[in-house]
C-alpha cells in the first residue's frame, strides 16, 4: 500500500517526495508497538519507474528491517520496480537486535539441534533463530524451556534496551501447568485429565492475566523503541489417536484444544490492552497435528520435547510471527 502522496504502510505512515530522477524520497512515521510511541526514518531508493505499490501488499519484518545496513525496505519492492536501496539512508534511531523472550515453545525443545547442553533447551532449528536471519538482526535468546512468566521478568530481559528492534514474547503454559496436564491426560484416568484441565481453565482466566500484564508492563519499558509481538500456542491435536496420543481421547483432545483456545485468547486480550499484536498459530499447524501425515508437533517422547514442536513446526512458527499484522 503505497503511492507518492502520503500513504500508510502496514501500521507506518509515509510521505513520499519525488527527488532526483529515478529517487523518491521517504519521510515517514513509524507507530511502534509502545502506546505513544513513534519513530521517524528518511531514506532513498533508486527505482526503475516511479510504480505503485499493490494495495494488497504484506508487510514483513524482513522487508522493512535492514537497519544494521542503513537501509529501508518496503514491501513487495522487489517485484515492483526497486532496483537497489541507498546506503546513504538514515535513521534518527539505530535498532538492529531482536530479543527472543519465553519458554520451551520459543525456546525451540523439540527441535533438536540444541546450542547448549542445559535445561534451557535452545535449538539452533528453533524460530527466533530462523526469523532473526530474516530480519538481518543480531537475536539475543533469552528463551528457556520450562520459564513461567516470573521467570521471563526475573531473568530474560536484560538485553532489552532502546537499541532493541524487535522483541518477540510466547509465554504462559507453564503457568497454567501445561506438563502436569499432558502428564495427567496421557494416563488412564479420566476424571484426572478432566481435573488437570479445570484447574488449569481456572489458573488462565483468574491468574495469568495480571502476570501477562507485568511483564508486558516492564518489556514496553525496557524496549521503548521496539516492535513487539505476543505469540500464541497451536492446536495439538485433530480428534484423531495414534501411538504417539499415548491413550487421549478424542473427547480429552477436544478439551485440550478448547484449552489452547482459552489460553490464546486470554492472551490476546492482554497483549491488545498494550498495544501489542497477536501472533496465532492455529491457523499454520492446521493441517500438522500430532496424528497428521505430515506432523508439525511431537507426541510423546522420552524426554521434555513431548508434545512440543519439530523442526518443521518452528519453521511455520518462524512464518507466522515475520507475518504479524501491524495493527
Amino acid at each position: 500500500m503505497f503511492s507518492r502522496a502520503g500513504r500508510r504502510i502496514g501500521g507506518r505512515q509515509f510521505e513520499v517526495r519525488p527527488g532526483l530522477p529515478g529517487v523518491y524520497t521517504i519521510a515517514g512515521i513509524i507507530r511502534c508497538a509502545r502506546p505513544g510511541h513513534r519513530r521517524t526514518l528518511r531514506s532513498e531508493i533508486s527505482v526503475f519507474q516511479r510504480s505503485v505499490f499493490p494495495r494488497d501488499a504484506k508487510p514483513r519484518w524482513a522487508l522493512r528491517a535492514l537497519a544494521a545496513a542503513g537501509v529501508v525496505a518496503l514491501a513487495g519492492a522487489a517485484a515492483f520496480g526497486v532496483a537497489s536501496f541507498s546506503h546513504q539512508a538514515t535513521a534518527d534511531i539505530t535498532a538492529e537486535e531482536y530479543v527472543a523472550l519465553g519458554d520451551s515453545y520459543v525456546a525451540g525443545a523439540g527441535a533438536g539441534d540444541y546450542i547448549d547442553d542445559d535445561a534451557c533447551r535452545r535449538s539452533e532449528n528453533a524460530y527466533p533463530k530462523l526469523a532473526a536471519v530474516e530480519l538481518g538482526e543480531e537475536l539475543r535468546f533469552d528463551a528457556c524451556s520450562g520459564a513461567e512468566t516470573i521467570d521471563v521478568v526475573e531473568n530474560q530481559l536484560t538485553h532489552l534496551d532502546d537499541s532493541t528492534a524487535h522483541v518477540s514474547i510466547g509465554v504462559g503454559g507453564n503457568d497454567i501447568g501445561f506438563s502436569a496436564i499432558m502428564s495427567a491426560c496421557s494416563g488412564t484416568d479420566d476424571d484426572a485429565c478432566a481435573s488437570a484441565i479445570e484447574s488449569a481453565e481456572a489458573a488462565t482466566t483468574d491468574v495469568l492475566p495480571a502476570s501477562l500484564d507485568d511483564l508486558y508492563t516492564q518489556v514496553a519499558a525496557e524496549a521503548g523503541n521496539a516492535m513487539i509481538v505476543v505469540v500464541g500456542y497451536p492446536h495439538l491435536f485433530d480428534g484423531t489417536t495414534c501411538d504417539a496420543t499415548v491413550g487421549i481421547t478424542p473427547e480429552e483432545q477436544a478439551a485440550l484444544n478448547d484449552l489452547a483456545d482459552l489460553l490464546n485468547a486470554t492472551t490476546a486480550e492482554v497483549a491488545e490492552a498494550h498495544g501489542f499484536p497477536f501472533a496465532d498459530p492455529r491457523e499454520a499447524f492446521a493441517d500438522h497435528a500430532i496424528c497428521s501425515e505430515d506432523p508439525w508437533l511431537l507426541g510423546h517422547v522420552t524426554d521434555e520435547a513431548s508434545f512440543h514442536p519439530n523442526a518443521a513446526g518452528q519453521a511455520g512458527y518462524a512464518e507466522v510471527v515475520l507475518d504479524y499484522p501491524y495493527e
